[in-house]
Order: C-alpha cells, then sequence, then structure tokens
C-alpha cells in the first residue's frame, strides 16, 4: 500500500492505517519523521484499542516526542498495551514501577511485569530483574539470580548486560546456576 492510500484510509478512521501511518512518522519510514503528526495518528488508533498504537502512545508521552512528557499518561497507556500481552510495554511497566515514574514505586509489581517480560526473553526486563536481584529491591539479594538473567540478556547481545556481568563480577555464578 502506498503511502497516499494509507493517509487516505486513516483518514477514513481505519484503525490499522492510523497505527501504522502513526509508526512512520515515528521512525521517518517513507515520510519525513514527524512526532507530532506520530502523536496524532497514534492517539486515534490507541483510541480504537490497537495494541500497537497504545504501547507507542505511552512511549511518546513517556519520551515527551510529538507532546509534553507525562509519566503518569504514559503509564496508563503502557498498562493498557501491558494487559493484552504487549511485551515492550510489559518491561516500561515493570521499570515505571520500579522507577516510581507516573506510579508510585512498588517493587513487586515491578517483578512481576518484568518477570512476564523476561520469561519472555526481553533482554532489558532480564536486565532489570538482574539489577532487582543484586540490590535486593522488592526481592532477596542473590547474585546467582542476578547472574542467571543477566546472562540471559547477554546471550541476546546486550551490552548493558555484559558489563553487568563485569561490574558485579557474576561470571562466577553463571555456570552455577540452571532452570
Amino acid at each position: 500500500m502506498n503511502i497516499k492510500q494509507l493517509i487516505e484510509n486513516a483518514e477514513a478512521g481505519d484503525m490499522k492505517a492510523q497505527s501504522s501511518l502513526a509508526y512512520l512518522y515515528i521512525e521517518g519510514d517513507g515520510v519525513p519523521q514527524d512526532d507530532e503528526k506520530a502523536f496524532y495518528w497514534v492517539k486515534k488508533a490507541a483510541a480504537q484499542e490497537d495494541i500497537y498504537a497504545m504501547y507507542n502512545l505511552g512511549y511518546l508521552y513517556w519520551s515527551g516526542k510529538g507532546t509534553s512528557q507525562d509519566y503518569e499518561k504514559a503509564f496508563f497507556w503502557f498498562s493498557l498495551a501491558a494487559e493484552k500481552g504487549h511485551l515492550p510495554a510489559q518491561n516500561y511497566l515493570g521499570a515505571m514501577y520500579s522507577d516510581g515514574r507516573g506510579v508510585d514505586q512498588d517493587f513487586e509489581e515491578a517483578f512481576i511485569w518484568l518477570s512476564i517480560a523476561a520469561k519472555q526473553n526481553h533482554p532489558n526486563a532480564q536486565c532489570r530483574l538482574a539489577l532487582m536481584y543484586i540490590e535486593g529491591n522488592g526481592v532477596p539479594e542473590s547474585l546467582s539470580e542476578a547472574a542467571h538473567w543477566a546472562n540471559l540478556a547477554y546471550e541476546q547481545g546486550s551490552e548493558f548486560a555484559a558489563e553487568m556481568i563485569d561490574e558485579y563480577e557474576l561470571s562466577g555464578y553463571i555456570g552455577r546456576y540452571h532452570i
């Protein structure tokens, strides 16, 4: 489908076209990158409960692209997408609970959402879980658990996981831990 047809479909209220067009504007793919147009279209698609648009709207609020940064609105939209099973939204939701952005800090909720994403091989969630175990935030301190999650992220190419393994000297725990 060409851009002209996509715009026509989006203007006619087609949720998928609106979501796709928003993504193209976010990335600058086939159209000039434009956060404000992305925000306009993603908001329309999210209102129609498109899961990707809900996530993207959360991201735009979180990052302040195309709109004012608003962690509470980001949390709201990430929550909707996470409840529908959107993996990156689950990671962001866990991060927001962990950091207390847009919501009261709650390590138990952070652990729940990060675990859901980490068990589906989301490397950022795996790194955040590793940090929770290193720092004892909401979970008992455990370098072996931290090593397990950091290693899973490392195996997916996460540079942050590699840095964490070195910084916290987790490599000695990696061979000892089995699921």
